[in-house]
């Protein structure tokens, strides 16, 4: 029984209102069938076949004269044999004729109950069997017509459009945070599955749109925490001048040397403005993985990064073997952020820069370790921010290691910073499925 429910709950709207019909067809069909029959042998009960005919017999004389005899009421299967002695009248009088038996022909009637015959009762039963035979088919399909209606929209339409109204209210409330589940193979389980789709796209594009807003908070606190200080620099200055400006007790060696400070706090502030432009511009890139061979891609990258650091003098070298396989990755993307965490380890790099890949998973980890002096503890304990704290090095603000964890974020992987044992900087790229 299950499982034809399940074949029925499977079939399209189309097959299913068609066999419903048909069921429904049959069933008004033997049930009519079944009624009328009934009022039929209720009829004959009231009214019987009569078991009585009539016998006539016509017979001839020796003479050739021909005279109808009867007729006579018998019932059916009685045996009686017509007697060759009839008494007819002559003048008035019986007479006994002797009749050929050989020219006898016999005729039987059959004989009808007649409805006049009813009492008044079993009239008014005969008569309602006659309306019974006619009403109850049409009743029977009515009824057939709301049933069948009634039956294909509770199996097929009730639940999933039940399901669709309270998922669009759920909607219309900035309600995501639900699952829309119809398990049939028809038209109607397509479509709430196609809902469920819209509902999961909503879904995802509201997480991101929450993921844009907090970045945005991050950058806005890494703003407002990172251009207090120059801020705070150049307010100070500027009082001091204002004071002692006054009494001129400051020498054109001390002016100078404030203007200079002042100048240089300023150009810190153009930097970190332009890397905040830079930073924005970020969210029009977008991601286009491909899966590639990860042995050619890290061959290609070794090669480019090697020219890179040929060029400051620094040795590129390569940790551990080249792993193999397939990697679902953005190429373009990678290199960027290659780029930028190999220029950032160029700048404090003494010697030599190594590189290792592994790759577990389909998860694709590069390390960068050079062998400079590393990350300041203000860099390790700000790791986690979307900005990097402003470095009081000209041309440095962290802008490269932004970029590069941005990218990564939007790529669904993630940067790790932290200092090797022997002091110098290691930077982890973690992407992949």
């Amino acid at each position: 029984m299950e499982r034809l429910k399940k074949k029925y709950h499977d079939l399209s709207l189309r097959k299913a209102f068609i066999l419903t019909v048909l069921v429904t067809f049959c069933i008004v069909v033997v049930l009519s069938g079944l009624c009328i029959w009934g009022c039929i042998v209720f009829r004959r009960y009231l009214l019987p076949d009569s078991n009585e005919v009539f016998l006539t017999i016509e017979v001839s004389d020796t003479e050739g004269n021909s005279t109808k005899l009867g007729g006579w009421r018998v019932g059916l299967g009685e045996e009686r044999a017509p007697c060759p002695l009839f008494f007819v009248e002559k003048d008035g009088k019986p007479v006994i004729k002797n009749y050929d038996l050989a020219s006898i022909e016999t005729t039987i009637t059959k004989v009808e109950n007649s409805y006049d015959m009813l009492s008044p009762k079993r009239k008014l039963a005969y008569q309602g069997c006659g309306v019974l035979m006619i009403a109850l088919p049409a009743i029977f399909s009515m009824a057939g017509i709301l049933l069948c209606g009634f039956f294909f929209y509770r199996q097929k339409l009730n639940r999933p459009l039940k399901l669709l109204s309270e998922a669009t209210e759920q909607i219309a409330d900035k309600n995501l945070d639900f699952v829309l589940s119809y398990e049939a193979n028809d038209e109607m389980g397509n479509l709430c599955r196609s809902f469920e789709q819209m509902r999961h796209a909503l879904d995802e594009n509201n997480r991101e749109l929450w993921k844009m807003i907090e970045q945005q908070k991050m950058v806005q606190s890494s703003i407002a925490h990172d251009l207090r200080n120059p801020i705070a620099i150049i307010e100070g200055y500027a009082e001091y001048l204002q004071m002692n400006l006054k009494t001129g007790h400051l020498t054109m060696d001390r002016i100078l040397q404030i203007s200079e400070n002042m100048d240089k706090t300023a150009k810190r502030l153009e930097q970190y403005t332009e890397s905040i432009r830079a930073i924005n511009q970020l969210d029009e890139i977008e991601i286009s993985r491909a899966q590639i061979p990860v042995e050619k891609f890290i061959a290609d990258v070794i090669e480019d990064l090697s020219f890179m650091a040929a060029g400051q003098k620094i040795r590129l070298d390569r940790i551990g073997e080249i792993p193999k396989g397939l990697v679902w990755i953005d190429a373009s993307i990678l290199y960027r952020v290659l780029e930028n965490i190999l220029n950032n380890a160029l700048r404090y790099a003494k010697e030599t820069i190594h590189l290792s890949f592994e790759m577990e998973n389909q998860t694709l980890t590069i390390s960068v370790m050079d062998d400079g002096i590393g990350f300041s503890e203000e860099i390790l304990k700000n790791k986690n921010r979307l900005l990097m704290p402003v470095s009081s090095e000209e041309g440095h603000s962290g802008l490269g290691l932004t970029i590069s964890r941005l990218l990564c974020k939007k790529h669904d992987g993630r940067l790790e910073l932290s200092n090797h044992s022997s002091g110098g900087a290691t930077v982890k790229i973690i992407v992949g499925v």
